[in-house]
């Protein structure tokens, strides 16, 4: 395709612009805690040590997430040397390919160039979309492959067996290596429903289709076996252990983090249409219409897709919101059908009237009556920021009578997306910035100093000051005292209320809605712990995890 027919496609507009929405943040907002500082502190430990098969953290093996992601920060890494806003960046080139392969799935389905264009534009405005598509989180990566690999079902329905085993086993293989066998459960429910959604492309071949299905899936768990199997034996006992059962086991049973990942039966019900604002606010149909499409094969495949997976979440105990996150190209598609249909409609009303309000709640937080930590937060914001985003939601008021197609909300929701991140940026960033203290202790180390944390500090000193050594963590006071008598001339760190010592601190900042601190040892122990810090806000930090 020469460059002006490029320039002429229908996803031309969809990519370009929202690779421009969300390239600003790449380069300007740092690192977000607790999240995007691990996942670069792993991948900085894998380059620093040279140990690509077995990830580590704080120089213990990290078993939470396969090394996928890791390993191609490493090789961006590579071409534009070791830099936060290469990560992010790549995010980036992650959501433009959703926005090209919801476009091509919906296409291969049946679909028009039009609801395959408005499914990309759905996809692309979907809030959590929006935000997650400059974030360092597997979760975007994950939905290329469970996109790339429900293609490849599509080519096994249509009888193209090699292609379909190449790309669907391929990308099951990479899915498991980004985040683990929730591959499987998110393309399983469409892939084993094809009878159903297919019926007509299938007749005569299902049993064919399932044998080469399974082929597919074979191939895929080779690709991931190929790193599994070597990094097991290299990782030891406790490794095996932990990537073959306890990644997947407790997940679904709520184990991992403690009560910050057990959620009621009902939970996705409240989140995931939060997950798919602005849509659920601007998208009105009528139910009979929709169900005369029910025999429509794009929306046979969505539902196939989309509902019993969202019921098997559901089921699990483990639930975060990002787990969702591949399900709304199914939404997407669903919508984009209803449109070009006119079973369904776009009323934009609402939405500017919700941007109008939170404009004007965040032009006005800091004279809010709130909690000393948000007036702390409130106090760095521009009230230019909420001006400009009541004025966004003032542009949808008077042209909602024009709006007719998803791209005007789309727009606006990216834009907001970028305008809440630079006013992070703007205000409370420095507050999730840890270089200044991350220096410290890097400093520190240089000088050959030993370095302590009292608290789970999730990797987030790291790579903010590519340390070279790892920071031993005390959970408990207990741990930590029993350590520092041996070590009265050591340095100690932390973050967590509870752990403040009445000593002056050599040095201190701003963290999130706290501070990070750091004390010499004997300073620390001598004037011991200040019983009237507030504990409040210190489970969440601790339970942190992925």
């Amino acid at each position: 395709m020469s460059f002006d027919k490029l320039l002429r496609h229908e996803l031309a507009l969809p990519l370009l612009l929202t690779a421009l929405l969300s390239l600003p943040v790449v380069f300007l907002l740092a690192p977000l805690p607790i999240d995007e500082t691990r996942y670069l502190a792993v991948a900085w430990e894998m380059r620093l040590g040279g140990e690509y098969l077995v990830p580590h953290l704080n120089g213990d093996l990290y078993w939470q997430k396969p090394p996928l992601l890791f390993w191609l920060i490493n090789a961006g890494w590579t071409l534009t040397g070791v830099h936060a806003w290469t990560a992010r960046a790549l995010t980036v080139v992650y959501a433009l390919a959703n926005l090209v392969l919801v476009h091509a799935l919906t296409l291969r389905l049946g679909a028009t160039r039009e609801s395959a264009r408005n499914a990309a534009w759905l996809l692309a405005g979907a809030i959590y979309f929006a935000l997650f598509s400059n974030m360092i989180m597997f979760d975007v990566l994950l939905t290329v492959w469970v996109l790339l690999a429900l293609l490849g079902v599509c080519d096994l329905v249509d009888a193209r067996y090699g292609r379909g085993i190449l790309v669907a086993g391929v990308a099951i293989g990479l899915g498991v290596l980004s985040k683990g066998p929730v591959m499987l459960l998110l393309i399983g429910a469409a892939a084993l429903l094809a009878p159903w959604w297919a019926a007509d492309r299938l007749q005569g071949r299902r049993a064919r289709y399932f044998g080469m299905l399974a082929v597919a899936i074979l191939l895929g768990a080779a690709i991931a076996l190929a790193w599994a199997i070597p990094a097991a034996i290299h990782g030891g006992e406790e490794y095996r252990r932990a990537i073959f059962l306890n990644q997947t086991l407790d997940r679904i049973n709520g184990v991992k983090g403690t009560s910050a990942h057990r959620r009621p039966l009902w939970w996705y019900l409240l989140v995931f249409p939060a997950m798919l604002l602005p849509w659920p606010l601007v998208v009105r149909g009528n139910l009979t219409r929709m169900r005369a499409l029910l025999s429509a094969v794009p929306l046979r495949f969505a539902l196939a897709w989309l509902l019993p997976t969202f019921i098997v979440f559901s089921l699990v105990s483990g639930k975060q919101p990002h787990y969702l996150l591949p399900l709304i190209p199914a939404v997407a598609i669903v919508v984009a059908i209803g449109l070009e249909a006119q079973a369904l409609r776009l009323r934009t009303g609402l939405l500017g009237v919700v941007l109008v309000v939170l404009g004007i709640l965040l032009a006005t937080v800091h004279a809010g009556s709130f909690g000393a930590a948000i007036r702390a937060y409130a106090s760095d914001l521009s009230p230019w920021w909420g001006i400009v985003i009541a004025g966004l939601g003032v542009g949808l008021l008077s042209a909602r009578s024009r709006i007719t197609q998803p791209l005007a909300p789309a727009l606006a929701v990216l834009v907001f997306a970028l305008l809440v991140k630079l006013a992070i940026v703007q205000g409370p960033g420095t507050r999730f910035d840890i270089t200044p203290m991350a220096r410290q202790i890097a400093a520190l180390q240089a000088r050959g100093e030993t370095v302590a944390h009292v608290g789970r500090h999730h990797g987030v000193y790291e790579f903010a000051g590519r340390l070279t050594k790892p920071l031993p963590t005390f959970e408990t006071l207990h741990e930590f005292e029993a350590w520092a008598r041996e070590h009265p001339d050591a340095y100690v760190a932390t973050f967590y209320r509870r752990f403040r010592f009445r000593a002056p601190p050599l040095f201190t900042q701003p963290f999130r809605g706290v501070e990070a601190s750091l004390w010499k040892v004997s300073d620390g122990m001598a004037a011991g712990i200040d019983p009237n810090i507030s504990h409040s806000g210190d489970e969440a930090d601790e339970n942190a995890d992925d």
